[in-house]
């Protein structure tokens, strides 16, 4: 077969896919505006294909020329909450499609001041149980992860510092972007606390024993993988309860807890300094 007679026969191939839309593709796009200057947005269509945007400005994903399409946001910038509009829709020719529209809306810091906390201890603090931020000194505080305007926020403690016990004020809200300070006015107090201490023995090195101790139905868990001595996170004020049990026995051994329950006491450090878990083959 001749060259000329063959590309006849390819010319003639591509304009039938061409006409199912095999090959015929156009673009599917719009604008992105709101970012602020260190943003990062990710972008992605229906094939899970994405783009990158780092500052405002336009974007383009190829899609067939009868084929569906859906753009959404697939990593949101953290200064901005970034909504579509437009993003989904057929294409019915040809034509390129540049009215989807990407538009972001500031979120919100969220933070406060510490007090009361111990020269070089840190702390965590946690918003809605799932950012954290770290405090290494007393004075004021943000959260890395910003707020998405109209939400809600609930600052808690996290670890608090080894014998102090630390409490939140003016820690929930809603954020709002028309008034941002009003997310930055939680206090965090903290204050000397008791420490409850226990000590493993026997306990196989590399093996995990899980220990908890529950005091007012708060569970304070704290994992080891070998026999020494240990302070659970959370110290408390006088008279409080405490309960120390083994809540996930390490592998191929057993461990018992003795002198695992009492009250806290400043006056008596050795109240809640006594327990002792005794760890032993199956």
């Amino acid at each position: 077969m001749n060259k000329s007679k063959f590309a006849a026969i390819l010319a003639g191939v591509g304009i039938v896919l061409a006409g199912c839309g095999g090959f015929v593709y156009t673009t599917v796009g719009g604008t992105v505006t709101g970012l602020g200057p260190s943003d990062t947005i990710v972008l992605r269509n229906e094939g899970n294909y994405t783009q990158t945007l780092t500052a405002d400005g336009s974007f383009n994903f190829n899609v067939a020329s009868n084929g569906n399409y859906t753009i959404t946001v697939a990593t949101q910038p953290n200064s901005v909450n970034c909504s579509v509009a437009n993003g989904t829709g057929r294409m019915s020719g040809e034509t390129s499609v540049r009215n989807i529209a990407v538009t972001c809306t500031p979120n919100v810091p969220l933070g406060g001041t510490v007090a009361g906390m111990t020269d070089g201890a840190s702390m965590t603090l946690v918003n809605n149980a799932l950012y954290n931020a770290t405090v290494t000194a007393n004075g004021s505080f943000t959260f890395a992860n910003y707020v998405v305007s109209g939400t809600t926020y609930a600052i808690t403690v996290g670890v608090p510092p080894p014998s102090q016990y630390c409490t939140v004020a003016n820690g929930t809200g809603t954020a709002s972007n028309t008034n941002l300070p009003a997310a930055l006015t939680s206090v965090v107090t903290c204050v000397p606390a008791v420490p409850v201490k226990f000590t493993v023995n026997g306990l196989t090195a590399g093996t995990i024993l899980t220990m908890v101790n529950t005091v007012d139905g708060f569970a304070d868990k704290y994992a080891v993988t070998a026999p020494g001595n240990y302070l659970f996170h959370w110290s408390w004020l006088s008279g409080k309860a405490f309960n120390a049990t083994v809540d996930t026995q390490p592998t191929g051994q057993t461990c018992k807890v003795t002198a695992g329950t009492g009250v806290v006491d400043a006056a008596n450090l050795a109240a809640s300094a006594n327990i002792i878990v005794d760890c032993a083959k199956t």
